[in-house]
């Protein structure tokens, strides 16, 4: 169990999670596994789940050929803000990083969304600024601030959460995303610039996971970042596990970097790429063809054809692409055709571009094609897709 911290230390490095609501929930800071729980099912059409800091909640919404719509009774209020989302390979869970907590909810057959545990939280003790499952579906890995990873074994019955080992201790900086490798147990952590070492921290810290027995460890490798300062955030890999994909602030840039078996990275000719203002998110689509880029700063995305041999990037004609207010989350449907942004500054709060449509002038390009109104979601900072 790790040391107690102050609790000025603690609201130090929280207050970006806490701030949404107060100093509620900050408090206890051991990990806590209950009981109860109940199965998952698995929906049968095509969805969006977007984290709401704002109102403390979690929005769902169905895709179809002619927009979006509300998923059955939400959004569904946690009562708490979100810090990270994040949902199983098969569909079946979506688990929620809060201040404090993890909260689970299984996905209904119409993609309607219900607490696991009563309503009580999955895991207590932990304020995930990030969260990601394995491609087998079997683990959770979360991070928080300290900072620190946690690996917890998941229950495909029940949905439930336990936690595996002890934390493991990163390097300096705030965990914002979490990648792995599709296959060989690879795993990355982006760690953005802390406001208590703004100099010395940042970068991505490479692990491991044996799938098979949950056990979770650093490698030697480390990846700095380009210049002390620089905040790294958004990560991706490819389908064929042969790049990593990081923005980088500072820089206002994309690093591609070729993936060795060790987990070690090698930049690729021509890295870093030039993106908007402020990269937070990256994603690689489905058929490893094209990358996007989010854009905090200025509004944007930018898209990109990927050279499978090299892993070089070239601008996409049209690229950029206008969004909503501070753009923080992608994330692909499962029909791989659209792809859903999370506005952390609204107008609109979450939209979706179809990728490549009928209207695009080139392949990969991206048409505006649903976007919500009103204030409900509202503070989307991260969303996930599942069908």
């Amino acid at each position: 169990m790790r040391p107690r911290k102050s609790f000025l230390g603690i609201l130090f490095v929280l207050f970006p999670l806490c701030m949404a609501i107060g100093l509620a929930g900050c408090g206890k800071f051991f990990v806590r596994e209950n009981g109860g729980g109940g199965g998952g099912g698995t929906g049968t059409g095509n969805y969006f789940y977007v984290a709401n800091q704002t109102t403390g909640s979690v929005a769902g919404f169905a895709l179809t050929t002619r927009g979006i719509t509300n998923t059955s009774n939400s959004p569904y209020v946690l009562g708490i803000s979100p810090s990270a989302i994040t949902v199983t390979p098969d569909g079946r869970y979506i688990y929620v990083g809060t201040v404090g907590a993890i909260y689970g909810y299984s996905v209904g057959s119409n993609g309607s969304l219900t607490l696991l545990n009563g309503g009580s939280a999955l895991i207590s003790g932990i304020s995930p600024s990030a969260v990601r499952i394995d491609p087998s579906g079997n683990w959770l890995i979360a991070a928080d601030p300290f900072p620190e990873a946690f690996v917890f074994s998941i229950d495909v019955n029940s949905g439930m959460l336990t936690q595996q080992g002890t934390q493991l201790s990163l390097n300096a900086g705030v965990p914002t995303h979490i990648v792995f490798t599709p296959s060989n147990g690879l795993v990355y952590i982006s760690l953005a610039t802390s406001e208590a070492q703004p100099t010395s921290s940042g970068g991505v810290q490479v692990c491991t996971l044996n799938q098979s027995t949950g056990t979770f460890s650093k490698t030697s490798q480390f990846l700095l970042p380009l210049s002390a300062g620089n905040g790294d955030y958004g990560l991706a890999v490819d389908p064929a596990g042969k790049y990593l994909f990081v923005t980088e602030t500072g820089v206002n840039a994309v690093r591609v970097l070729s993936i060795a078996a060790t987990g070690a990275l090698t930049k690729v000719s021509g890295s870093p790429f030039k993106t908007g203002l402020g990269p937070k998110a990256v994603l690689v689509d489905s058929t490893g063809a094209y990358v996007y880029v989010a854009n905090s700063t200025d509004g944007t995305i930018s898209a990109f054809s990927l050279a499978a041999t090299t892993g070089a990037l070239t601008a996409i004609s049209g690229s950029p692409f206008a969004t909503g207010v501070a753009p923080a989350d992608l994330a692909e449907d499962t029909s791989n055709t659209y792809l859903g942004v999370a506005n952390q500054g609204g107008n609109p709060d979450f939209q979706v571009f179809s990728i490549g449509g009928a209207t695009s002038a080139t392949p990969g390009g991206l048409t505006s094609f649903a976007k919500t109104t009103g204030n409900n979601p509202s503070g989307t900072l991260a969303v996930v897709a599942t069908k």
